[in-house]
């Protein structure tokens, strides 16, 4: 189903459907009833709950999906890397596997998107990276043999990552005829699935121990399969001729520059940060999914009202912006020692996180040629991290181990403020990236 099927006032329906989510029993009988009901009809009768549903059930099943997709990732990400602790995995091991997983990434992913473009299977490919995810937590779930452990950890950065940022492109294809505003809104639904789920996660280790939310983790991302048949399994049209060679604009290569020190910060604090409450701020390991519940549930607000912020800032200055209040967040996170001035501070990561990442696929778009979007997505989002990963992931590990959770963090945040340098100082235009047949004349 592609964007003809998007209304022109889907931006106004997402901001009231969060007050439909407390309608849940009027929800369940509307669909009820909605196969009884036929189009000339619908077009009769005032704009209720019943017909909203009607004329925007692609947008709930885009904002399902993105509620699904990521509840299956909230689920465990909070938990890999203290279950690998737990299992008796050192901080160093776990970082050089961050490093072996980008190297696994940086040579599926590209071979795996060709194919895609190639063929016009992107669904399927999201397919598989939510698959992926489900195997490998099945394999947490059920296994203790320490090589089946590095191999499933080794698979959720080879499908985490991609399916996120695929996700989130096919999402804007989805509805860029209709609006261009509306993706925070979509996005925050992420979010939301992101925080239940993290809040569910701490209460099935409770019941269960780690096997038990690695298996609902499974099931979610099986339960993203299905729901991904929202995206059309081909693109209505192959394009008759892909451009091999690419000009890349000198803005393009600064802001890859700057994205690998960014993400070289946020990737690897990252990786640290729930260790780090739990080992460094007496978090129980049955409540840290409670704290993600926080990080990710502040975020839903946000992601919503940031859709009428960017329309009105330049998407350099947003992306400045939220980067800045990242490496802000990084820093003080390693010298916050009071619960209470670590929820101030997850609020203030919460207004940050959406701008920084939204506006890095909003620039990533308006500075790409057409027919380079999706691979330019890619490269910035999936790529470029993984490098950082790869050069840093065992350092940064060792640094944790050895130096302690201040400096750690430090330099997480002295890496994400090169970034922003880099981009800050750069004065010329981002331009676009164009590939080169077009420019002979």
């Amino acid at each position: 189903m592609g964007a003809d099927a998007f209304p022109d006032n889907s931006n106004d329906y997402l901001w009231s459907i969060w007050a439909y989510l407390s309608l849940p029993l009027n929800a369940i009988h509307s669909i009820v009833l909605l196969s009884n009901i036929d189009d000339s009809t619908i077009g009769k009768l005032p704009m209720t709950f019943l017909t909203m549903i009607k004329r925007h059930s692609p947008l709930i099943r885009l904002a399902s999906l993105q509620f699904v997709s990521l509840a299956t990732i909230g689920m465990v990400v909070p938990y890999i890397n203290i279950y690998l602790i737990d299992a008796n995995f050192s901080a160093t091991l776990i970082g050089t596997l961050s490093s072996i997983g980008a190297i696994l990434a940086l040579s599926i992913t590209p071979l795996l998107n060709h194919y895609a473009d190639k063929n016009m299977l992107h669904r399927r490919l999201f397919m598989c990276y939510m698959l992926l995810v489900s195997v490998a937590s099945i394999i947490f779930a059920n296994f203790t043999v320490k090589i089946l452990l590095i191999t499933a950890a080794l698979l959720f950065p080879v499908a985490i990552g991609p399916s996120i940022t695929l996700g989130l492109q096919l999402t804007m294809t989805q509805i860029a005829d209709r609006t261009n505003n509306i993706l925070g809104q979509i996005r925050s639904f992420g979010a939301l699935g992101f925080a239940v789920a993290s809040l569910m996660a701490g209460q099935l280790f409770g019941w269960g121990g780690y096997s038990l939310l690695f298996w609902v983790s499974a099931i979610l991302g099986f339960i993203s399969i299905q729901v991904s048949t929202i995206f059309p399994a081909h693109s209505k049209q192959k394009q008759k001729e892909v451009p091999k060679i690419t000009n890349f604009s000198k803005g393009f290569y600064v802001l890859l520059l700057s994205q690998f020190f960014i993400a070289m910060g946020l990737r690897n604090s990252f990786a640290f940060t729930f260790i780090h409450l739990a080992d460094n701020l007496g978090v129980a390991t049955s409540d840290i999914g409670l704290w993600a519940f926080f990080i990710a549930g502040i975020e839903v607000p946000f992601f919503i009202l940031t859709d009428r912020f960017l329309p009105k800032v330049q998407s350099r200055l947003a992306f400045i912006t939220g980067a800045v209040g990242m490496t802000v967040f990084i820093f003080l996170l390693g010298i916050t020692q009071n619960w209470m001035l670590l929820l101030l501070l997850i609020l203030f990561r919460g207004v940050m996180f959406p701008i920084f990442q939204l506006s890095s696929f909003i620039i990533v778009a308006e500075i790409s040629h057409k027919n380079r979007v999706a691979t330019n997505q890619a490269i910035l989002h999936v790529t470029i991290p993984n490098i950082a990963i790869l050069f840093t992931g065992s350092a940064f590990g060792w640094l944790y181990e050895h130096t302690g959770a201040f400096t750690f963090f430090a330099v997480c945040a002295l890496a994400c403020f090169i970034g922003v340098v880099i981009i800050a100082l750069y004065r010329g235009e981002m331009g676009h990236t164009t590939p080169i047949e077009d420019n002979v004349s």
